[in-house]
């Protein structure tokens, strides 16, 4: 797992997956597409498996972004932005693909005060999390968009305010 810098250095987002397991990497994907497309605007960090290690990575962070593979019975392809609050009113997906899932995770963070002050987590409901290489076809378009998303998202950050 990568670390961010200790000084901020732009918007800290997240990637959260598996490398050989087909969908599940679409968190990781986007932070790859990301870095193409931003370079050093933004930090970027390509968390693998356990959802548990994003307390550490967002500890004390203002603005924190997490993309993330799920399965909540949606059609595959499927993508939310879910804005965390206070007592979590916006639902976050149930089931991770990973062992601690993003809304544990959440709740784990909130009963140790380990939140940033700012959350918001996209979702991508995938297909097929069995070992092998490669997105289903859903999955690879949902990740074109969801660069694209914080692509333009970032730019606006960029030049406009410095926590956006």
């Amino acid at each position: 797992m990568n670390r961010p810098p200790a000084s901020p250095a732009g918007p800290l987002l997240i990637g959260v997956g598996t490398e050989h397991r087909r969908d599940d990497r679409c968190g990781l994907d986007v932070i790859r597409g990301l870095r193409r497309r931003v370079g050093a605007g933004a930090r970027l960090v390509e968390a693998s498996a356990d959802a548990a290690a994003l307390l550490d990575l967002w500890d004390r962070e203002d603005r924190v972004r997490v993309v993330d593979a799920v399965r909540s019975g949606e059609v595959p392809g499927t993508r939310r932005v879910i804005e965390v609050e206070g007592d979590l009113t916006s639902p976050v997906p149930a089931t991770s693909t990973h062992g601690l899932s993003l809304a544990e995770a959440i709740s784990l963070g909130r009963a140790l005060d380990r939140l940033p002050r700012r959350l918001t987590l996209y979702t991508i409901e995938v297909a097929d999390v069995s070992m092998g290489d490669g997105l289903s076809p859903e999955v690879a378009v949902a990740v074109d968009r969801v660069v694209e998303q914080l692509a333009a998202e970032l730019g606006a950050a960029t030049e406009g305010r410095s926590d956006a």
